[in-house]
C-alpha cells in the first residue's frame, strides 16, 4: 500500500512538517510520501523547505515547481494546454503524479488545513477495503453531513455546495443501518472554519467545536452530499472520474463530488464522512468574490444532480462510467430548451463536460481501463 498526501500552494508550505512528524509517530513512514504542486506565484523558498523536510525526516516530500510541473506534463499535451496557471486546480498534477507513481490512497489538503487530530493517516485507512460502517439514507436523496458537526452557537449550517432547493425538503427521517460496504472516497470534517457556502458566511459565520460522532459514515445509494477537495482522501479506482475543471468558479470540486457519488452508486462503492479531522485556518478571502464564484453552481446545482439521476449506467469501470455519464449528459442537455437552459447555463455545463473530457483523454494515455 502506498499513500501520498497532496496540496498546491503559493506560500511555503509550513503546515507540511506536522503532517511528517504525525506520521512518524504513527509509524507509517514507510509507505507515505508527498507531492506538492506550486505556482507561478510561489516562493522559491517553498521547494527549498520541501527538500529540507525530505533530508531531515528521511520522507519523500517532492514540491513540483513551474519548470517541474511543464516538463512533467510534456507526456500530457492536452491536459497541460488545458489547465491554467494561478489557479488551485493545479492540485490536479498532483493527483495525477501520485496516481502515476502507484499511490493507492491520495489524500488531498488545503494549505490552511492544520492537523487537529492523532494518526492522521490512519483515519484515511479504510479507503478500497470491505468494513463494517454505518450508512446513512434521506427519502429526500439528500443529507445534510454537517448536521453531525457543532457550531460554537448551535446554530444549523450546510456545507458549500449543498442544494439550496433541497435545504428546505430536510426531514428527520434519515435511515441508518450498518454494513459491509467498500469505500473511495473518504471525506474528514474540518473544526474552526468549515467549508460552507459564501452566503452564509456573510450573514452567519459558523466556528465549528465538535464532531458530535466518533466513528466514521457513508451515504446510502440514492443519498447525495458534497465533498469537497480538502482534508478529502480518494482511492486510486475513482481517479479515472476525479477531475476538477478550471474557471467554473468554486463548485469545481463540489460538482465533481456528486459526479463521483453518481458513478459509485452503480458500482456499489460508497463515500465515508467523519475523521480525520483538520482545524481550517483560512486564507484571507473577500467573501463577495466568493459569492460571485458561487452564483452559477448554486443556481444549477439540484438540476445538475437531478440530471444525474436520470442518467442510466451500463459500464463496469469507473473510467468507462465517466465517459459513459458525460456522453449521456451533453445528449440530455442538447436536447434542452433555451427557455429551459440559457446560454450562460448551457456553457458553463459544456465547460465541465470539456474538461471532464480532457481527463479522460489522460487517463487513456495513461492506458487506464
Amino acid at each position: 500500500m502506498k499513500v501520498t498526501i497532496t496540496t498546491t500552494t503559493i506560500h511555503v508550505p509550513y503546515l507540511i512538517e506536522d503532517y511528517i512528524k504525525d506520521v512518524i509517530k504513527y509509524n507509517r513512514q514507510d509507505y507515505v510520501d508527498f507531492v506538492i504542486t506550486g505556482d507561478k506565484k510561489t516562493p522559491a523558498q517553498a521547494k527549498e523547505y520541501c527538500q529540507k523536510l525530505q533530508e531531515k525526516y528521511n520522507i519523500p516530500v517532492l514540491f513540483m515547481d513551474v519548470d517541474d510541473q511543464n516538463a512533467y506534463m510534456e507526456k500530457y499535451p492536452l491536459l497541460k494546454g488545458y489547465l491554467p496557471w494561478g489557479c488551485i486546480q493545479r492540485r490536479q498534477v498532483a493527483i495525477l503524479k501520485a496516481y502515476e507513481q502507484g499511490s493507492d490512497i491520495i489524500v488531498l489538503i488545503d494549505d490552511d488545513n492544520y492537523i487537529a487530530c492523532e494518526d492522521y493517516v490512519g483515519h484515511h485507512l479504510n479507503l478500497g477495503k470491505t468494513v463494517d460502517m454505518e450508512t446513512v439514507s434521506s427519502p429526500t436523496g439528500w443529507y445534510n453531513i454537517c448536521e453531525d458537526l457543532q457550531d460554537r452557537q448551535n446554530r444549523k449550517f450546510y456545507p458549500r455546495g449543498y442544494s439550496w432547493a433541497d435545504r428546505i425538503n430536510e426531514v428527520k427521517d434519515i435511515t441508518r443501518s450498518n454494513q459491509k460496504i467498500r469505500t473511495v472516497v473518504n471525506a474528514g470534517f474540518w473544526l474552526g472554519d468549515p467549508d460552507i457556502d459564501a452566503v452564509t458566511r456573510l450573514a452567519a459565520p459558523i466556528d465549528v467545536i465538535s464532531y458530535k460522532k466518533d466513528y466514521n459514515y457513508a451515504l446510502e445509494k440514492g443519498t447525495f452530499s458534497p465533498f469537497n477537495s480538502q482534508n478529502t482522501a480518494i482511492h486510486r479506482d475513482m481517479v479515472p472520474v476525479y477531475f476538477l475543471v478550471p474557471d467554473i468558479g468554486r463548485f469545481d470540486d463540489i460538482w465533481s463530488s456528486y459526479i463521483v457519488e453518481r458513478v459509485a452508486w452503480h458500482l456499489g462503492d460508497y463515500v465515508s464522512y467523519g475523521q480525520p479531522l483538520v482545524k481550517q485556518i483560512r486564507n484571507d478571502h473577500d467573501y463577495w468574490v466568493d459569492a460571485y464564484a458561487e452564483e452559477m453552481g448554486t443556481k444549477m446545482t439540484t438540476d445538475f444532480c437531478k440530471w444525474l439521476r436520470s442518467i442510466e449506467l451500463t459500464k463496469t469501470t469507473y473510467l468507462e462510467c465517466g465517459i459513459e455519464l458525460f456522453d449521456k449528459l451533453k445528449a440530455l442537455v442538447d436536447k434542452l430548451p433555451n427557455d429551459q437552459l440559457p446560454y450562460k447555463n448551457r456553457a458553463y455545463v459544456n465547460q465541465v463536460i470539456d474538461g471532464h473530457r480532457v481527463w479522460f483523454e489522460t487517463m487513456r494515455a495513461m492506458k487506464v481501463k
